[in-house]
């Protein structure tokens, strides 16, 4: 193909091919469709290059709660490159798999804070407590046993996991957790309170 008739031709493609979308992120928006904002304010995020893994999780949360799972895949991945190690990155991706109804990526996503950052104790307590809240007891309880493991004696995080576990219906189980943080703790008034504040919340006194 001779050159001019090359440069008209991709011209033409050019003029064929779809402008990007300018979102105007003005109160008429911000009142519009759920899907839509999410999504647009994500892509925002993105163009605006975030150097925190965390952000790029963020921004796959918000694709996975406007149903695009391919632009949240593509946002995981990213921010997992990033920090693959990174326990509170890892739990930011299972977390947004869990409330989205995707178990099985969830659990995958989870076990990798316990290959990858074992020691991370937030995000094991995180993990723990993100299943105990849907119910998923038993794995809930074999992130704390890793816990455990780690800290004997962490009283604070075992009535935070006593906690989930009643506000998932699970009282019996949950006495265990606040029995241990008392025995620990056993002249530590914020322990009583916190646990009859759970009580009085979830109406758990039956």
């Amino acid at each position: 193909m001779r050159p001019a008739l090359l440069v008209l031709a991709s011209l033409s493609l050019l003029a064929q091919a779809p402008k990007p979308t300018v979102v105007l992120f003005d109160e008429a928006f911000f009142a519009g469709d759920r899907r839509a904002i999410l999504e647009a304010c994500a892509d925002r995020a993105k163009l605006l290059k975030p150097k925190d893994a965390k952000y790029l999780a963020e921004c796959g949360r918000a694709y996975l709660a406007a149903m695009d799972k391919p632009k949240a895949l593509a946002a995981f991945s990213e921010a997992e490159q990033r920090e693959p190690k990174d326990g509170q990155v890892l739990r930011l991706i299972a977390q947004s798999w869990l409330r989205h109804g995707y178990k099985s990526e969830a659990l995958e996503g989870y076990e990798k804070i316990v290959a990858r950052d074992p020691k991370n104790k937030e995000a094991v307590t995180s993990a723990a407590v993100d299943l105990a809240e849907v119910g998923l007891v038993n794995e809930a309880e074999r992130y704390m046993s890793v816990l455990a493991t780690l800290e004997k004696d962490d009283w604070q995080r075992f009535l935070l996991f006593g906690r989930a576990l009643l506000v998932a219906g699970q009282r019996k189980k949950a006495a265990t957790w606040f029995a241990r943080a008392a025995a620990l703790k056993p002249n530590e008034e914020k322990l009583y309170l916190e646990i009859s504040r759970t009580f009085a919340e979830t109406a758990s006194v039956m």
